[in-house]
């Protein structure tokens, strides 16, 4: 019988329709990406069904495993950045807070994994928002990256010294910030 006709898949089928290793379904399964009947033996059986709703994800079924706050006053520049972000990563949870009293309000109700903080904004520094951030138990887990248009040695230093991890210059440097925040989502998954 063709595996294609069969309507519960052992690992390895499963794995061979994906084009991926059995251990990755295994992985998927253990951590609820990939539903699965067990046999009374205690093996996994997978759906065709739910392995063609795998092979063929909307942004509907995709749960949003990252999160990202930009903090930034200036609009338009925000706007923009989280358009690109979501062209980027269509399956992420972006906000935005364009002032400092949205951006408290975010911290804890959104609870991101991530934070883009404009260092200079109007009425607040970023350097006091990250480390609020980052001496607070509750959001110090958070990534930061700082943006700033007056990208100094002294700045860059106060801003990674307050636990940023990286101070990106504007007009900003969109092959890195996408690299960088690969990095982060890697590490959360494998945290998770």
């Amino acid at each position: 019988m063709n595996i294609i006709d069969k309507s519960l898949l052992t690992p390895a089928e499963a794995a061979k329709l994906l084009h991926v290793a059995p251990t990755t379904i295994r992985h998927w399964a253990q951590i609820g990406r990939l539903p699965f009947i067990a046999t009374p033996g205690g093996h996994r059986r997978f759906s065709k069904k739910d392995i063609l709703a795998l092979m063929s994800p909307s942004k509907a079924n995709i749960k949003t495993v990252f999160a990202i706050l930009i903090i930034e006053d200036d609009k338009d520049f925000a706007d923009m950045l989280a358009q690109f972000l979501e062209m980027l990563f269509p399956n992420i949870n972006i906000k935005t807070a364009y002032n400092p009293f949205d951006a408290g309000d975010l911290l804890n109700t959104f609870k991101p994994d991530l934070v883009m903080l404009d260092l200079m904004m109007a009425g607040i520094n970023g350097f006091s928002i990250c480390h609020r951030i980052k001496s607070s138990p509750a959001t110090s887990s958070i990534n930061v990256i700082a943006m700033t248009g007056a990208s100094t040695e002294e700045n860059k230093n106060k801003i990674i010294k307050l636990g940023a991890e990286i101070c990106l210059g504007k007009p900003i440097d969109f092959s890195l910030l996408e690299k960088k925040i690969l990095q982060f989502i890697e590490q959360k998954k494998l945290t998770l």
